[in-house]
């Protein structure tokens, strides 16, 4: 099966680096804000390894070493994919279809200078050439150029 290479080797050793550096605790804190029901099913099913190992004699010390092992490994694997996803999106709106469609959106489309305010030539139902001078500035693009 082929594929996809989302998750690179890079992101694999940032996340594990970020998980080293914050701990896993605090990460699954920080994903439990932005993504609540996959932290709460990470928890969950920690939970329930956690009291797996318990029921199976395990000493509670070498329980607590495992579960804290397979917590910081998906928290690693959640947050490669998240880099991951990140920069593909990011890397797509720079330049991919989305740059395609609008070329506004490539990597060298220049922001609209501070001193030129993009103006709103729609008509009061949202629909273009609304002929309202107030709002474009009495422009021929508006249909307002008339007076």
């Amino acid at each position: 099966m082929a594929s996809d290479q989302t998750v690179t080797a890079q992101d694999l050793l940032d996340a594990l680096s970020e998980v080293r550096r914050q701990g896993s605790g605090r990460l699954l804190e920080q994903l439990e804000e932005v993504e609540p029901a996959l932290a709460g099913h990470l928890m969950e099913e920690l939970s329930l390894v956690h009291q797996a190992l318990l029921d199976l004699r395990a000493k509670p010390k070498a329980t607590r070493r495992l579960v804290r092992q397979v917590e910081s490994m998906a928290v690693v694997l959640v947050t490669a994919l998240r880099q991951a996803h990140l920069r593909l999106w990011q890397e797509e709106s720079a330049g991919g279809r989305l740059a395609q469609i609008d070329p506004a959106l490539s990597k060298d489309a220049q922001p609209p200078a501070a001193d030129s305010p993009t103006q709103d030539c729609r008509g009061p139902d949202g629909s273009g050439g609304g002929g309202d001078a107030d709002n474009c500035g009495g422009s021929d693009d508006c249909g307002g150029g008339d007076g």
